[in-house]
């Protein structure tokens, strides 16, 4: 029987497939072995980017941040400098021969995280954030950065026991009280709050600018209450002008000094 060269032409590409196919699971289950992998049953749905920590013989399910240290297990609760979770059955990692001996973490998807109760005892819904146990997460009880959010229960009575649990990680600010002079202060925390990323610029110029335009306001407000007082005071009493007139050249120089610290605070926002 002949074929066609239609025919031939498909079998060469599912075939071709096939071979990508299995050349890609011979890739991966070789980066488990060079990782020595060993799952709960499933693996971690994000793309991992390999990070080299400063701390050694780090677990599955860690949280690490950014510091002047370099990437450290997370100590700081509800720490905005949070990078990911190591996560060495990620679905896709990527790796760079820049780090030697780095692990991959997952800065979103879904992951296995170590938890503790020592925030209370954490159920599916609850937002989990970073703690003072290195590397280990808790339910979040107040407003701050977050991890996102429990996909499963965990009830251990004994704090000092740590867990593992699904998690949607998504970092975000957490409002745990959403009411309006709560939602307004919160706006500003998250504003100023200094993260990984750093204060948004368009949000320092809005204050530079702010700072700036309210000195410039206040001291000419200042300096026209004082103008007319003197122009009336020379009015009722020209003997004294030398005096009303240094109490205005006073006066001017006041208004100069504001508007002068408020470009000089300007300034110093602007730099951060």
């Amino acid at each position: 029987m002949f074929l066609n060269k239609k025919t031939i032409f498909s079998l060469v590409i599912i075939l071709a497939w096939l071979f990508s196919i299995k050349s890609g699971v011979s890739f991966a289950q070789s980066n488990l072995n060079n990782f020595s992998i060993t799952t709960e049953g499933a693996a971690s749905l994000g793309v991992a980017q390999m990070v080299e920590l400063a701390q050694p013989n780090v677990k599955d399910g860690s949280i690490v941040s950014s510091s002047t240290q370099g990437v450290v297990l997370s100590t700081i609760p509800y720490d905005p400098q949070v990078l990911g979770v190591v996560a060495r059955d990620a679905a896709i990692i990527f790796s760079t021969n820049d780090v030697k001996n780095g692990v991959p973490v997952i800065p979103v998807g879904r992951v296995y995280l170590l938890v503790s109760t020592q925030n209370g005892i954490i159920k599916k819904g609850d937002e989990i954030t970073t703690s003072t146990i290195p590397g280990v997460g808790v339910k979040a009880t107040k407003d701050g950065y977050v991890l996102g959010v429990a996909l499963d229960d965990y009830t251990d009575p004994n704090p000092s026991h740590i867990g593992k649990i699904a998690l949607n990680l998504e970092l975000h600010y957490f409002n745990a009280k959403p009411t309006l002079a709560g939602s307004l202060t919160d706006i500003f925390k998250f504003a100023i709050l200094p993260t990984k990323q750093g204060p948004s610029p368009i949000f320092k110029y809005i204050v530079a600018a702010g700072v700036v335009l309210a000195s410039i306001i206040f001291g000419f407000l200042s300096f026209g209450r004082t103008a007319a007082k003197g122009v009336e005071a020379l009015g009722r009493n020209p003997a004294a002008g030398k005096i009303i007139q240094l109490g205005i050249i006073f006066n001017v120089a006041i208004v100069i000094a504001i508007v002068l610290a408020g470009l000089s605070v300007a300034f110093l926002i602007l730099r951060l």
